[in-house]
């Protein structure tokens, strides 16, 4: 068992790609996920070869930021603004998330396919899913990669938000009956999945307070560690003053993230 953090929006900018690229030099990440539409996604290629890690990076899906690579998704309102960029429009209306038609369905599933083509062309081979603002665990969305699955063998794929405390009783059913799902459609799933601040949460510790921070990990969450795989995500990028952060998180104050020590 082990924990396994992830830096979400590797291809997103090339400050983004710096930041990965310096938090793989310390330690503080195990994998990095790939957003293959973005601009800066073949200078993401080529750091990650040069540095080492090319074997270490998987997809990180997107119909939310940016623009598609297929044509047929940018005349959908319900994903897509009139000058054919992705205006995340389904992901702020539940309805939308449950429910699709069709022919939406089919869309988004053509621009996750050219996704991971895209991200196998420039190079990369390891097939490990997630997506950016989680929106493979939105149903319509979750189809389409059901779909795809008869093409693509899914080495890994993010489960829904499971650590955490609270939510509702509905979303908690929800996730439940998702990550079931999700764990038959590929080869690995971790036991649990959050940010650096559920993970804090979840064990009643403030991931705002310094001094909690300073704590490192507890008995408790090594425990967890020991016993559970456990998918951390982080979003390294730099601060005001350049300092390396998770967020609005100095990444070298997230010490219960010491993947060194596991």
């Amino acid at each position: 068992m082990a924990l396994f953090v992830n830096a979400d929006d590797f291809g997103k900018s090339e400050e983004i790609n710096r930041a990965i690229c310096e938090a793989f030099e310390r330690g503080y990440i195990t994998s990095t996920t790939l957003m293959a539409n973005m601009p800066a996604a073949k200078e993401a290629y080529l750091l990650a070869k040069e540095k080492g890690f090319s074997d270490k990076v998987g997809v990180h899906l997107n119909i939310t930021e940016g623009m598609p690579l297929t044509s047929g998704i940018r005349n959908n309102p319900l994903i897509c603004s009139q000058d054919g960029s992705f205006n995340a429009a389904f992901y702020h209306n539940t309805k939308y998330r449950l429910y699709m038609d069709r022919q939406s369905v089919d869309q988004i599933r053509d621009e996750l396919d050219a996704q991971i083509m895209l991200f196998l062309e420039l190079g990369f081979k390891n097939l490990h899913i997630d997506s950016h603002h989680h929106v493979h665990t939105n149903y319509p969305v979750y189809r389409a990669i059901k779909e795809l699955s008869s093409k693509y063998r899914y080495e890994y794929i993010r489960l829904s938000r499971n650590l955490y405390r609270g939510g509702s009783a509905f979303n908690g059913i929800y996730k439940s009956i998702y990550n079931r799902s999700i764990r038959r459609l590929s080869d690995a799933c971790s036991a649990y999945f959050g940010s650096y601040r559920d993970l804090m949460t979840y064990f009643l510790l403030d991931p705002d307070n310094r001094d909690d921070r300073d704590r490192g990990a507890s008995e408790a969450m090594r425990k967890l560690y020991a016993d559970k795989d456990v998918e951390i995500m982080v979003h390294p990028m730099y601060g005001k003053n350049g300092e390396l952060m998770d967020t609005d998180i100095p990444m070298k104050e997230e010490r219960c993230l010491d993947i060194k020590g596991f």
